[in-house]
């Protein structure tokens, strides 16, 4: 939230914002990719004083030992930091925080640098990506609680029977395109057969929904109901409780 407040700071509408994000699951990852997109880099964190050290270290003891795997050559480093002398630590300590005092300044002066138009371009990517998680989660949790599928229309039954017959030189979109075209001059009578199939599919599937939407209700997900089941279910609860 500290990293909101820094992002966000002195804007009573944007905190309103942020306050909505913090429900999305891994938001600082979402919020870092969305920024790479709309902001210049940020400066880099400088190296720790062990990182320095390897750095000082690594070209002298690769031209000692050539052909070194890397992990064994960072194995090596960590070995010898463990027995220098502190005097040498501290030099590489003092390095270290020079470099961040530096590294504070510049990171300042980013934060400052971004706009408002910024600011409200990443709020209204993260609160778009905020709607397709949710609606991804949503959906896998209809499919972990086995809602029915919906059935195929005529014309989609028409095409999964024809599928097994498909030439497989012939292009997709091409496909697609001949089956629409020989689709569209059917007489009905040829169409009529789909249209039976259709049809007792979607009455199975509208007897299926409803037992489910049932089921739903006594486990309490209420919030996966159709609107019109919501408005039933809550008109039932009301009379139950006068």
């Amino acid at each position: 939230m500290a990293t909101w407040r820094l992002l966000f700071s002195n804007n009573s509408v944007n905190l309103l914002y942020t306050r909505k994000l913090t429900t999305i699951k891994n938001i600082p990852k979402i919020k870092s990719d969305i920024e790479k997109n709309i902001l210049p880099p940020k400066p880099k964190k400088p190296l720790n004083p062990y990182f320095l050290y390897f750095q000082s270290v690594r070209n002298k003891l690769q031209q000692e030992h050539p052909g070194i795997k890397y992990i064994e050559l960072i194995k090596k480093v960590s070995q010898e930091w463990a027995k220098i002398d502190p005097t040498i630590k501290q030099k590489f300590q003092k390095q270290h925080d020079e470099n961040y005092t530096v590294y504070k300044q510049k990171l300042d002066h980013y934060n400052n640098s971004i706009t408002d138009d910024q600011r409200m371009l990443i709020i209204e990517e993260l609160m778009k990506k905020k709607g397709v998680l949710e609606k991804n989660q949503t959906k896998q949790k209809l499919m972990e609680l086995g809602k029915p599928k919906r059935p195929l229309s005529a014309y989609l039954i028409f095409l999964r029977n024809k599928k097994d017959s498909k030439d497989p030189k012939i292009p997709q979109k091409e496909w697609i395109k001949n089956l629409s075209n020989e689709w569209n001059k059917m007489t009905t009578e040829d169409k009529d057969k789909y249209y039976t199939e259709a049809k007792e599919l979607q009455e199975k599937y509208n007897t299926d929904l409803k037992k489910w939407e049932q089921n739903m209700i006594q486990m309490g997900h209420f919030d996966l109901l159709r609107s019109n089941t919501k408005s039933k279910s809550n008109k039932s609860v009301n009379k139950y409780e006068e």
